[in-house]
C-alpha cells in the first residue's frame, strides 16, 4: 500500500482539535473534555473524502512556557508530526481571538507556514463570522471558519483541504491486523509501542496514566499491514474518579473489542493483581487473539525455571487463558521485543483457520466414543454431525437431539479434545450447539 498524504491538526489547548478529528473521522475516537490539554499523543487515523484518501492526525495541545509536565516531549511530538505533514490544519479559537501563543507557535513553525490552512473554530454565528477579520493579523490570505462542534462548514473546508493533496487515490483498504495493547497504568505499554516500532512516537514517563487516549499506528512488517493501538492504563472502578480516568478507561475496554489480537501486559516485577486479571478476562469474553506479556523481565531476579514459575503463575490467576502464548520481554532492553509481531500474526492464522468437516466429525466421534454423555435433565444427549460455522474465533456447531441435554462440563471437554487435536494457540474456540428440530 502506497504512503497516504497526511494532514495534521495543530494549535494551543483547547482550541477544539480533537472534536475536528472526531468529526472529520466520524466516530469519537480522540477523547475531548472541558480541561485544557487533554491530548498529549498524537492520534492519526484513514480519512477518504471526494474520494482522495489521506491521513488525518491530531496532536497535544501545549503551553509555550512550558509549565505542564511533559510540555518539552508533547512539543517535540507537535514539530514532528508538522513536519511529516502534507498539509496543516492550523486552528484557532474565536472565542479567545488571536493569540500570543498562537503568533509564537506560527513562529516555531515558521519552516512550515507553505503548507498551512487556517481554520478559525467555534465558529456559531454571524456574529462570529464577523469577528474572524481579526485573525488575518496571523499572516494567511485565507480564513476558513467552522463549527467542529456542530459540523458547520467543515464540509467546505475539507474540499479545500482535499485540493491541495495529490489527487491519485490509493484504492481499496487492504487487510489490516489490528494489534491492542492494554494494561494497568505504568506498566510499561508505551514504552512497548515505542521499542516495536523502532522510534519515541509515544511520551514516555514514569507518570502513571501519561497516555489518556487509544492511539492508533499503522506500519508494516513484513509486507503485513498492521494497526497497533497503545491505550490508556486500566484502572479499578473504586479508584477511577469522574472525568478524564473514567473516559479513558472506557476507551481502552472499547480498543479489546475492536482488536484482532490484544497484547495483556503484566508487569513481571510485581505479583499478578485482580486488575490483571479483570483485564485479561475482558479480552477472553470479547473473544480475541490473546496474548500475555510479562514486561520489565529486566527487573527479575533470575533463577533456574523462573520462567516456568511465572507461566504457572499467569495459568494459576487466569485459568481461563490456558490457550494464550506467555512471553517475558523488556520494553526498556529490547529483550524478545522482536518475537511479538511474529507472534501476533500466528495467532491471527489460528483464529482464521478453517477444519475440514470430515477431519471435524471424525474427531467429535472419537471424543463420544471414549467419554458418551451422560443422563442430565431428563435425557441423553447425542451429538449428530458437527461442522465450523465461523472464524474469529473458530466456531464450531454440534447438531444435537436437544441442546439442554449437554451439560457445560461436556461441551468444555469437546472444547478441550478439538484443541487438543488442531491447537488454536492465542485464540478461544466457541462450540455452539443447534437442536435437530422434529418433523411433525
Amino acid at each position: 500500500m502506497k504512503r497516504l498524504p497526511v494532514v495534521a491538526i495543530i494549535g494551543k489547548p483547547n482550541v477544539g482539535k480533537s472534536t475536528l478529528f472526531n468529526r472529520i473521522v466520524k466516530s469519537r475516537k480522540a477523547i475531548t473534555h472541558p480541561s485544557p490539554g487533554v491530548t498529549r499523543d498524537r492520534m492519526d487515523e484513514r480519512v477518504r473524502w471526494n474520494d482522495v484518501d489521506f491521513v488525518i492526525v491530531d496532536t497535544g495541545g501545549f503551553h509555550m512556557d512550558g509549565s505542564t509536565p511533559l510540555q518539552g516531549e508533547i512539543f517535540d511530538r507537535i514539530k514532528q508530526s508538522a513536519a511529516e505533514a502534507t498539509v496543516i490544519i492550523f486552528l484557532v479559537d474565536i472565542d479567545t481571538g488571536p493569540t500570543d501563543e498562537d503568533e509564537s507557535l506560527l513562529q516555531v513553525l515558521k519552516s512550515e507556514r507553505e503548507k498551512m490552512i487556517l481554520v478559525v473554530n467555534k465558529v456559531e454565528s454571524n456574529e462570529d463570522k464577523w469577528s474572524t477579520h481579526e485573525f488575518y493579523r496571523l499572516g494567511f490570505q485565507d480564513i476558513h471558519t467552522v463549527s467542529a462542534l456542530h459540523g458547520t462548514g467543515v464540509a467546505d473546508m475539507l474540499d479545500k483541504l482535499v485540493s491541495l493533496l495529490p489527487r491519485k487515490t490509493v484504492g481499496e483498504v487492504t487487510s489490516e491486523l489490528r494489534i491492542s495493547i492494554v494494561g494497568k497504568p505504568n506498566v510499561g505499554k508505551s514504552s512497548l509501542v515505542n521499542a516495536l516500532i523502532g522510534k519515541e512516537k509515544h511520551i514516555v514517563s514514569e507518570i502513571p496514566g501519561t497516555t489518556r487516549d487509544a492511539i492508533s499506528l499503522r506500519l508494516k512488517y513484513h509486507g503485513k499491514d498492521l494497526v497497533l493501538i497503545d491505550t490508556a492504563g486500566i484502572k479499578r472502578r473504586a479508584r477511577t474518579e469522574k472525568g478524564l480516568s473514567t473516559i479513558s478507561s472506557l476507551k481502552s475496554l472499547k480498543s479489546i473489542k475492536i482488536a484482532d489480537i490484544v497484547l495483556v501486559v503484566i508487569d513481571a516485577s510485581e505479583s499478578i493483581s485482580y486488575q490483571d486479571t479483570k483485564i485479561a478476562a475482558a479480552a477472553h469474553k470479547a473473544r480475541k487473539g490473546i496474548i500475555v506479556l510479562l514486561n520489565k523481565w529486566d527487573l527479575v531476579e533470575k533463577e533456574r525455571g523462573i520462567l516456568e514459575k511465572y507461566a504457572k503463575d499467569v495459568r494459576k490467576s487466569m485459568p481461563f487463558l490456558s490457550y494464550s502464548p506467555v512471553l517475558s520481554v523488556s520494553a526498556l532492553t529490547g529483550q524478545r521485543i522482536s518475537k511479538i509481531f511474529s507472534l501476533c500474526i500466528e495467532v491471527q492464522s489460528q483464529r482464521q483457520k478453517r477444519i475440514q468437516t470430515t477431519e471435524l466429525n471424525r474427531l467429535i466421534k472419537d471424543a463420544v466414543s471414549d467419554n458418551p454423555p451422560r443422563f442430565y435433565k431428563g435425557g441423553t444427549g447425542k451429538i449428530f454431525y458437527a461442522t465450523q460455522t465461523d472464524v474469529k474465533p473458530p466456531t464450531f456447531t454440534l447438531f444435537v437431539n436437544k441442546s439442554s441435554y449437554f451439560p457445560r462440563s461436556y461441551i468444555r471437554y469437546i472444547n478441550n479434545r478439538v484443541r487438543k487435536m488442531f491447537t488454536f494457540s492465542g485464540t478461544a474456540v466457541k462450540i455452539s450447539l443447534r437442536s435437530k428440530e422434529r418433523r411433525s
